[in-house]
């Protein structure tokens, strides 16, 4: 003979076999795989420019063509060719790296306060007030981003994406004042965005430093290229008064 089940046993059975189904780890890491999800899609949007470029690089080293570098340490041995023979010609006020294809404008003498840092980096890269002009001895500085927010206009909101990609030996031309300058990479490095040490200066010495945010979307860090002149002569630079004496670091760089 057949028993019938009552309605709490029937309750009990679909109640035991719903949370059987709903392991507990098994919706924990569901729900942490549609979190991440959500935060990679989100994340690529707001640094769409600078990630495409990054992945755009890799593609090239790994599988394209390598090209032949129009600056070329040979040309710029004392004594050997003409380096305007072999320099690319750009406009004044701006900065050249051809190893990761950067040609932007510098802004010149920005004080870093956090507006005047935002409205520069919408026109390029900004040389902060207080730190040595290129053709004087002391340290350049300039900085620009290396991603930005997508919905604030400008052509140079990635400009330094690709500042990681540099190798000790790459060469920097900034052009100013009608006059090329051009630098050799030193140094590079992460440090904290608290690290003033990265705008002193060595007034027998002619030195530019290129800094951005990093790791890319973040401004956890700071990544620093340190390089320095080599043509012209820097023996013939003259001494800097503004060298040396900007003791804070541009607000608002990302």
């Amino acid at each position: 003979m057949k028993q019938s089940l009552s309605e709490e046993e029937l309750e009990k059975i679909f109640i035991d076999s719903r949370l059987r189904r709903r392991n507990p780890l098994a919706v924990f890491f569901k729900f942490l795989g549609l979190f991440l999800l959500i935060f990679i899609v989100f994340f690529s949007f707001l640094n769409f420019s600078a990630l495409k470029q990054q992945f755009l690089f890799w593609w090239t080293d790994e599988f394209g063509q390598k090209e032949q570098g129009q600056l070329n340490l040979t040309v710029y041995s004392p004594g050997i060719g003409n380096p305007d023979e072999k320099t690319p010609n750009i406009s004044d006020n701006s900065i050249y790296i051809e190893s990761i294809r950067v040609k932007a404008p510098i802004i010149f003498r920005v004080t870093n306060e956090e507006k005047a840092v935002a409205d520069g980096l919408k026109k390029g890269t900004i040389q902060l007030e207080n730190t040595a002009l290129p053709g004087e001895k002391g340290n350049v500085f300039i900085t620009g981003h290396s991603s930005n927010f997508p919905w604030i206009r400008s052509d140079y909101n990635s400009v330094f994406a690709l500042l990681d990609k540099l190798v000790i030996g790459d060469l920097i031309l900034v052009k100013f004042q009608n006059t090329n300058y051009i630098y050799q990479v030193q140094d590079k490095f992460v440090t904290a965005p608290t690290n003033l040490s990265v705008l002193d200066a060595d007034d027998n010495k002619s030195t530019l430093t290129l800094m951005t945010c990093a790791p890319i979307g973040t401004n956890l860090k700071r990544l620093i290229i340190k390089a320095d002149q080599i043509l012209p002569d820097s023996a013939t630079n003259k001494q800097s008064s503004d060298a040396g004496q900007n003791k804070k670091l541009p607000e608002g760089v990302h």
